[in-house]
């Protein structure tokens, strides 16, 4: 199985498939590259099962998006597409690569979601985090997890991010700046959406899905669109949290907008 390069990151996005974490959080991680921060991506599948595209095409495509996107570290751990379990199988990966980047917030999907392999990795996120921090969990990766002089590692906040069904979000992030930027990462991924690439022959091209048709991009506009108007912003992001999400300085609650 694929191990994950020992590169730190402050951010980590853990996602289904090659595109998910461009997709659903690509303005967040713009915003925090912008910001000097590091980020990294966990893809937990090759994307196999996927209608469109192949194994090859997807990762080439992945490459491209780090490209845009200034990835400081990405790991595929090559599990089976579409038959994510939240057992061993899944979590034992996902904390060896997390103690390897060692991120203070975690991105996971929503824990509800119509597509089983992102619901599956929602409600497995939360008891990655806090096995993150047990030395005696999955031991081969738990090297420098804990000491005597400092508490052991986990991941400070995990943010759940929205797919494409809606939820009914804790935080908005502001993605209006980058959002141009973001279709351009959603877009490396052409055999994903939009109409693909040309291929010679008839009959040669790939089916069509929801993702590819031309409705979709208007469709992300949308979203976003409205998300961000409940915050007053032109485009916006959806995230929840489990339990409270801490403030500890006022600028959290006071924008720059309301400053005078």
């Amino acid at each position: 199985m694929p191990k994950a390069e020992p590169v730190h990151a402050d951010i980590v996005c853990l996602a289904p498939h090659p595109d998910d974490a461009e997709l659903c959080c690509g303005g967040l991680l713009l915003k925090a590259r912008d910001a000097g921060l590091a980020v990294g991506i966990v893809d937990c599948t090759q994307g196999e099962m996927g209608t469109r595209g192949s194994v090859a095409q997807r990762r080439r495509e992945a490459a491209a998006a780090d490209r845009v996107l200034g990835t400081a570290c990405r790991v595929n751990l090559g599990l089976p597409d579409g038959h994510l379990r939240d057992d061993d199988s899944l979590r034992e990966p996902l904390v060896a690569a997390l103690r390897a980047m060692r991120p203070r917030v975690v991105l996971a999907p929503h824990w509800e979601d119509q597509h089983p392999d992102h619901a599956t990795l929602g409600r497995a996120a939360e008891s990655v985090a806090f096995l993150c921090g047990a030395p005696k969990y999955a031991p081969a990766s738990a090297k420098g997890v804990a000491s005597p002089d400092r508490l052991p590692y986990r991941p400070e906040l995990v943010l759940y991010y929205n797919n494409r069904y809606g939820i009914d979000p804790h935080v908005v992030v502001d993605v209006s700046d980058v959002f141009a930027r973001k279709i351009k990462l959603v877009q490396c991924y052409a055999t994903q959406f939009g109409p693909g690439p040309k291929k010679k022959g008839k009959g040669k091209g790939d089916p069509q899905t929801k993702l590819s048709s031309a409705a979709f991009l208007g469709f992300l506009r949308a979203m976003h669109g409205f998300y961000g108007f409940k915050i007053g912003a032109a485009y916006g992001e959806a995230y929840c949290v489990k339990g409270p999400l801490p403030v500890r300085g006022m600028e959290a609650l006071l924008p720059e907008s309301g400053k005078k």
